[in-house]
């Protein structure tokens, strides 16, 4: 593979059977950077199954001796990489951005970017150094419910009912008009989508409400559910611009976390940032900032 790594590291591209390992990786870096694991196994595999993602080309490993110390993905323009803690500050991150950045540029993309931690200092000074600029922020937030959360105040003319199979374009619909309106954010087509989203293992349809105005699907809520941490989790949140500043979105919210609390689940977490302009709705609900991280993100020639 084309990557300039520094003496005694080997790299090879990635494969399905190297799942556990680099899960695995990602989880001992969250450990280091912020003292919790949000990584599930899961989502690597949900990672390795995208449609048009290629693991020959668009992902490296990195090992020193038998130990997978770094990794590498490329997908539609975003990346994702990691060093192991213990071998940071050795030019491995360096080499990675340059095979992102070259592969970036095989694959026709105009910009290369990553989401950080900012608990990560070190990947900042990286990014900063390499010609990246920060271009929004990120945050995780998680609320408690050790009583039962207030119930929702559905608008007038509005039904909430859970997911069904048969919404699911209409509910890509939804999801991709909504977050197209973002800074940076092209369309993503179903077939792109459902295998990230809906056939993630995680994913909870009992969990997930809609709001429909008559027949029309105007809102929704992806939930997914992860028991052995006792956690429901807002994975996708979106309204139709034509119903909005209605209470749909809070309402969906709470019939959520009501549904969380009924299977024994005692914290809801959600991810947003700042191109959605929803962090106001979900601490109005009662959620709470535990992280936050900032996208980097290099214009290519």
């Amino acid at each position: 593979m084309t990557i300039d790594l520094p003496a005694g590291l080997r790299a090879r591209p990635a494969n399905a059977r190297d799942t556990g390992s680099v899960y695995e990786l990602i989880a001992a870096c969250e450990l280091a950077d912020e003292g919790v694991v949000e990584v599930d196994e899961d989502d690597i595999t949900v990672v390795f199954g995208r449609q048009g993602f290629d693991p020959t080309l668009d992902s490296v490993l990195v090992f020193e001796r038998d130990q997978l110390v770094a990794w590498a993905e490329i997908y539609r323009g975003r990346g994702e990489g990691d060093v192991r803690p213990s071998h940071r500050n050795r030019g491995i991150g360096s080499a990675l951005l340059g095979w992102l950045e070259r592969r970036a540029r095989e694959l026709a993309s105009t910009e290369v970017g990553q989401t950080k931690t900012d608990a990560n200092t070190d990947a900042r000074e990286l990014f900063l150094a390499n010609g990246y600029e920060p271009r929004w922020t990120s945050w995780m937030l998680r609320m408690r419910m050790d009583e039962r959360p207030a119930p929702p105040e559905t608008p007038p003319g509005i039904a909430i009912r859970a997911y069904r199979a048969s919404d699911a374009r209409e509910v890509h619909q939804v999801m991709d008009a909504a977050f197209t309106e973002w800074e940076g954010r092209d369309p993503e087509p179903y077939d792109v989508w459902a295998p990230q989203v809906i056939a993630h293992p995680a994913f909870r349809p009992e969990l997930s409400p809609l709001a429909l105005d008559g027949d029309e699907i105007v809102g929704v809520v992806i939930s997914c559910e992860y028991p052995e941490l006792g956690e429901g989790w807002i994975q996708q949140l979106a309204t139709r611009a034509t119903h909005r500043r209605r209470g749909i979105a809070q309402a969906l919210l709470r019939t959520a976390f009501g549904d969380f609390y009924e299977r024994g689940r005692g914290t809801v977490g959600v991810a947003t940032d700042s191109r959605t302009g929803a962090l106001d709705l979900y601490e109005k609900v009662g959620m709470r900032v535990e992280r936050h991280y900032t996208r980097y993100a290099k214009r290519l020639g």
